[in-house]
């Protein structure tokens, strides 16, 4: 098949670990483009049947109709139709980097929802060799389930050791750098931890003093009330 390079095209990835909104910030991307009049194909990874055979979804449920497919070259005929190409779980596809650059070169837009690591801390799939290839790289964070602090990696709580394992919360957990170490038991008694509701202190009659402009707006008038 002969293509054309065009200049205008390029390629977005949208790295993180799970949890961290990676599918949603693709969904608001494909929504944008879909509103400037742009057409927009969406592929998903056909193994993850987690919410829907034949949409994207996100965890909070969000859909977008989309093409199931296991690898990517399969798909340039059908992708040349489109303006805008929307690639989630870019991880799992064995020939994503070679299908992006022929898409980007053909001017198209190619936006990839993906793990950058696997719940091994190491270079999953693919799709990393895209990072000297792409125009921008957005790469998000979660909340640790061990300390609530930012988590920048995937952490898995089941004793699985093949890398994909399509999983959600029974799972995966996203970790800081300090909780990927920490023993399991301590970040699965972190999960199921009550959250403690949070304290008020009553008034204590203290006066407060603010500043407003007068109705005049000829100066500021010193206002004061009771705390």
């Amino acid at each position: 098949m002969s293509l054309t390079f065009l200049p205008d095209g390029s390629i977005q990835l949208i790295f993180g670990p799970m949890f961290s909104g990676k599918t949603t910030e693709l969904l608001r991307r494909i929504r944008r483009e879909t509103i400037a009049k742009r057409r927009c194909l969406v592929v998903k990874f056909k193994k993850d049947t987690r919410y829907s055979e034949d949409c994207m979804s996100t965890h909070d449920r969000q859909m977008w109709k989309a093409v199931p497919a296991m690898t990517l070259e399969p798909l340039i005929e059908q992708a040349m139709g489109y303006d805008v190409i929307g690639i989630d779980e870019g991880q799992f596809f064995p020939d994503v980097t070679n299908f992006c650059e022929v898409m980007a070169n053909a001017g198209k837009l190619v936006i990839v929802a993906s793990l950058d690591g696997t719940f091994q801390r190491k270079a999953f799939g693919d799709v990393i060799n895209l990072v000297p290839m792409a125009e921008s790289i957005l790469k998000l964070t979660a909340v640790c389930s061990g300390c609530h602090r930012d988590a920048h990696f995937t952490r898995r709580m089941t004793n699985d050791t093949e890398v994909e394992l399509i999983g959600g919360t029974d799972t995966y957990v996203s970790v800081c750098r300090s909780c990927f170490h920490r023993p399991a038991s301590e970040i699965l008694h972190q999960r199921t931890s009550p959250v403690s509701p949070v304290k008020t202190t009553p008034s204590s009659g203290k006066k407060r003093k603010s500043l407003t402009r007068s109705n005049s707006g000829n100066g500021l008038q010193l206002l004061i009330s009771s705390s």
